[in-house]
């Protein structure tokens, strides 16, 4: 008997390919996502750092006021790209979105074309028992009428 051949393996193998292609691109964008995260923390951390030597130079006797308009202009600065980064952050959480709504489409369309397979397979497994189970009850009733014909004689 042949072998279980289910005619959309081909079909399968390429929405698996196409899931795998998806979750790689999810993971891709979570990891910008904590890129861009990870940046805003370092930045805040920067700005409490710079914010704290502000400080420390204004409580000095000889305070260069330059010195304090720069300082002032490099931490707005920061607080300018860390707004910038929301934005993106934003952006990114959408294409995420995006991404994972294909995502699950794609692991649906893989889904059912694997029970189908699934299905299929059992079907095909059926129907061997089916036919095993035919030849050996003729198998059986050969040797029956064979073991009947050699008692009359």
């Amino acid at each position: 008997m042949r072998r279980f051949a289910f005619r959309l393996e081909t079909l399968l193998r390429v929405r698996r390919l196409r899931e795998q292609e998806i979750k790689r691109r999810f993971g891709m964008k979570l990891a910008e996502i904590a890129r861009v995260d990870g940046d805003n923390l370092a930045t805040s951390r920067e700005i409490e750092a710079q914010q704290q030597a502000l400080r420390r130079r204004q409580s000095e006797t000889n305070v260069d006021p330059s010195d304090l308009a720069r300082g002032r202009a490099w931490i707005a600065h920061l607080r300018k790209t860390i707004v910038q980064r929301r934005i993106l952050r934003q952006s990114l959480t959408q294409e995420l979105e995006a991404i994972r709504t294909d995502l699950r489409r794609a692991q649906t369309d893989t889904k059912s074309l694997e029970k189908l397979r699934e299905r299929r397979h059992g079907e095909y497994q059926d129907a061997r028992e089916r036919r095993e189970q035919a030849t050996i009850d003729e198998v059986a009733q050969q040797l029956y009428v064979r073991i009947g014909v050699q008692s009359s004689e």
